[in-house]
């Protein structure tokens, strides 16, 4: 008897909200036919995720087991096991959440499930957390059956050079829905009339999680600068996270709200990038940034820290600079990269089909590679 039901892939996640490797998931569960492969999601939060209603809407299941805190790894695993008991139709677990993979691919590879372990960061040892995960995630590069990492320098820091140098580990990259974020004049417009910027200004932007390893001390300081140096910028900062209110209340506190605007989550992302004259990145680590592949596609220029992997330069739009050079420094370009091509970046192109980023190529290869691997 032919079996005509999708295979259902568990993607275990902390929370479906707007982060780098949330959204990775939600582009590629957009795309993929679901009459073969269907997403189920495994949280580790009560609190509704922004993106659950979709997820429902196209098929998905959201199931919710207690977050993992170090001290309760024997209830955690013992968790773990009574789900997997419990779900047989899973065939494949994608885990995206480092800290306490070892335990759920575990508990998931002794019921016959196919394991895959995937690095969303290339963050190293700054603190006593920190060291905790890398405690915690070790296990896991031989739990899992597969390592995926979204940059070399993430699956060496999570799994160690060996592991990457190995069979059991390969790249994948954080493709993205190339035909969103073609540069588009239209939406240029829209977008800035939505955002009151006038034609004559300059709008400088960051795209990404208010959190300590996006620096957003920096951003603050850079935009700051930007603004206080040139009468004709205004600054965007998108995104949300622990720190959101805090430097709300600083840009208020300096008078610096009709300047810098914060905007918390948006969905416009391509808009936004549309919207914008030069981005900038000062991350103090990441794996592979999204928005930075996202900004490229875009014909954004980029100014961005050499903290980050050198992978994730895919055209000639980005500028690297130290994170020890001065606010003067990094102003330099992002004002010298915003007016060159300020008018200019329709006539600006590259082959992004050749780059590894398309999504419609990605989805195609994760589809064939869940299919083969399902058991």
């Amino acid at each position: 008897m032919v079996n005509n039901k999708p295979i259902r892939v568990l993607q275990v996640l902390h929370i479906m909200n707007r982060g780098g490797a949330e959204a990775m998931i939600m582009n590629l569960y957009r795309k993929i036919d679901r009459t073969k492969v269907q997403f189920d999601f495994l949280v580790h939060s009560q609190e509704q995720g922004l993106f659950e209603d979709e997820i429902r809407e196209m098929g998905g299941r959201i199931f919710r087991v207690r977050p993992f805190k170090g001290y309760n790894v024997i209830s955690y695993y013992r968790d773990c096991k009574s789900f997997f008991k419990a779900h047989s139709e899973i065939k494949v677990v994608h885990g995206h959440l480092g800290s306490c993979a070892a335990y759920y691919l575990k508990a998931a590879k002794e019921q016959g499930i196919f394991t895959i372990a995937h690095s969303h960061s290339a963050g190293s040892i700054r603190n006593f957390y920190d060291l905790s995960y890398r405690i915690f995630s070790f296990p896991t590069r031989y739990v899992a059956e597969q390592l995926f990492g979204c940059s070399t320098e993430a699956g060496i820091a999570r799994y160690g050079r060996k592991m990457v140098e190995s069979a059991k580990y390969c790249n994948f990259n954080n493709a993205i829905d190339v035909s969103l974020f073609r540069f588009n004049e239209e939406q240029r417009r829209l977008v800035r009339r939505m955002l009151n910027i006038a034609d004559d200004e300059l709008l400088i932007g960051t795209v990404g999680r208010v959190t300590p390893p996006k620096n957003p001390k920096r951003i603050f300081e850079l935009f700051r600068y930007l603004v206080l140096n040139n009468s004709n910028v205004k600054c965007l900062w998108v995104g949300t996270g622990e720190m959101e209110s805090y430097y709300r209340d600083l840009i208020k506190a300096k008078g610096l709200e009709d300047r810098i605007i914060m905007t918390g989550v948006r969905s416009d992302i391509s808009g936004i990038m549309h919207a914008l004259d030069c981005m900038l990145f000062p991350s103090l680590w990441e794996g592979l940034p999204v928005s930075v592949i996202e900004s490229q596609a875009a014909n954004l220029p980029t100014v961005l820290a050499d903290t980050i992997s050198k992978e994730v330069q895919i055209s000639d739009l980005l500028c690297w600079h130290s994170l020890d050079e001065d606010d003067s420094a990094w102003a330099a370009d992002i004002m010298h990269l915003a007016q060159v091509y300020c008018g200019h970046r329709s006539e600006y192109s590259f082959d992004m089909a050749k780059t590894g980023y398309d999504i419609n190529e990605t989805v195609k290869w994760l589809m064939n590679f869940y299919e083969k691997n399902s058991k």
